[in-house]
C-alpha cells in the first residue's frame, strides 16, 4: 500500500489524460496483485456456492458489481465511477472480478474525481445472480431536470442497461406522474445496438445489433411502466429520500418480469432545501388562514364592507 500511496502522490496535478491513464493502470495492477492471497478467498468460494445450490446452477453466472463510498453514499452519487463486471462464473473468476472492483477505487475517471486521494475510502462489492434482461435502464424518483419530486423519470434501452450507465446510448424516456401514474411524457429512440451476453463463451458482454423493427419501438410497455412507478415510490418510502435505481425486465408477466437490482441516493435535487411558501409579512399557515376565512365569509355572507373593498 506503500508503494500505492507513492505512485498516487506522484501523480502531477495537470497531468494529460493519457498519462494519468497509464500511472492509474500501474496502480491497479499493484492492488490485484497484492490482494491475490486476501482473507475472504475462501468465505467468496463459500457464499457462491451456497448461491449456485440455492438456485439449482452449478455454472451460475453472477454479476460483480462495485459500491464504494465515493459513489454511493448519501451525500454524493457518481454512477459508473467504478468497475462492474457481468456474465462472471466459477470461484476463481468471481474472486479476481473482486479484486478489480476494489482496484478501480484508482481508476483514471475516480482519481480524477477525488484530486488523487484514497484516503478514508472503502469499496464493497455486491455479487448477484445475473438477470437475463430484454431491457433495462435506471429510474429516478423525482424528474432530475426541475427537482419536482410529483414525478418518477425513467430512462430504458434494449438488452442489459451498462451503456445506458455509462452514457454510451440514447435511451428512451419516460416522464410519469408519481401520484396518478399518468405518462406525462414519453420519448422512445432510435437503439441500433443492445448490449447481451457472448453467446460464443457464455461470458461477458457483447454489442449487438438490433433488429430494424425494434429500433424504434419503446423497449419498456405501459403495464412495466407502472410496476417501476410502484416500486419506485415503496423504495423512496422505505429510504426517506429521493432515489436513483438501476432496473433489469427479463423474460414473463408482470409483475415477475420487473427487477430492481440496486438504488442510491438522488444527491443534487434532494440536498437543496425546499422553499418555504409564505405570504408577505406572516408564515405560510397565517396565508392559508387567511384565505379560507375570505372563503368561508363569501359562503355565509357574513364579509365586511371593509373585506369587500380590499378583496
Amino acid at each position: 500500500m506503500r508503494e500505492v500511496a507513492g505512485l498516487l502522490a506522484a501523480i502531477p496535478a495537470d497531468a494529460a489524460e493519457a498519462e494519468l491513464e497509464t500511472r492509474t493502470a500501474e496502480i491497479r495492477r499493484l492492488i490485484v496483485d497484492g490482494t491475490h492471497d486476501h482473507p475472504l478467498v475462501a468465505e467468496i468460494a463459500g457464499a457462491l456456492g451456497e448461491l449456485c445450490q440455492l438456485t439449482g446452477d452449478d455454472e451460475l453466472c453472477v454479476a460483480v458489481r462495485s459500491s464504494s463510498i465515493a459513489e454511493d453514499a448519501a451525500d454524493r452519487s457518481f454512477a459508473g465511477e467504478h468497475d462492474t463486471y457481468l456474465w462472471v462464473t466459477g470461484t476463481d473468476e468471481v474472486d479476481l472480478r473482486v479484486r478489480q472492483c476494489w482496484a478501480s477505487l484508482a481508476t483514471a475517471r475516480a482519481i480524477a474525481y477525488r484530486a488523487g486521494s484514497l484516503d478514508d475510502l472503502a469499496m464493497a462489492v455486491v455479487v448477484q445472480q445475473m438477470a437475463p434482461a430484454r431491457a433495462a435502464g435506471v429510474l429516478m424518483t423525482l424528474n432530475p431536470v426541475n427537482g419536482d419530486r410529483s414525478k418518477v423519470m425513467i430512462e430504458s434501452v434494449w438488452g442489459l442497461g451498462e451503456p445506458l450507465v455509462s452514457g454510451e446510448v440514447t435511451p428512451d424516456r419516460f416522464l410519469v406522474d408519481k401520484v396518478t401514474g399518468e405518462i406525462v411524457r414519453r420519448e422512445v429512440a432510435d437503439k441500433p445496438t443492445r448490449a447481451i451476453r457472448d453467446p460464443e463463451t457464455g461470458r461477458g458482454v457483447i454489442t449487438s445489433p438490433v433488429a430494424d423493427d425494434e429500433r424504434h419501438v419503446a423497449s419498456l410497455d405501459d403495464d412495466v411502466i407502472a410496476e417501476l412507478v410502484r416500486l419506485a415510490r415503496l423504495v423512496e418510502r422505505a429510504a426517506g429520500t429521493p432515489q436513483d435505481v438501476e432496473f433489469a425486465i427479463v423474460d414473463g408477466s408482470v409483475p415477475d418480469s420487473v427487477l430492481l437490482l440496486q438504488c442510491r441516493p438522488e444527491t443534487v435535487w434532494s440536498r437543496k432545501p425546499r422553499e418555504a411558501v409564505a405570504a408577505p409579512g406572516g408564515s405560510a399557515m397565517d396565508a392559508v388562514l387567511a384565505a379560507l376565512t375570505r372563503k368561508t365569509a363569501t359562503l355565509t355572507g357574513t364579509r365586511r364592507p371593509e373585506e369587500e373593498e380590499s378583496s
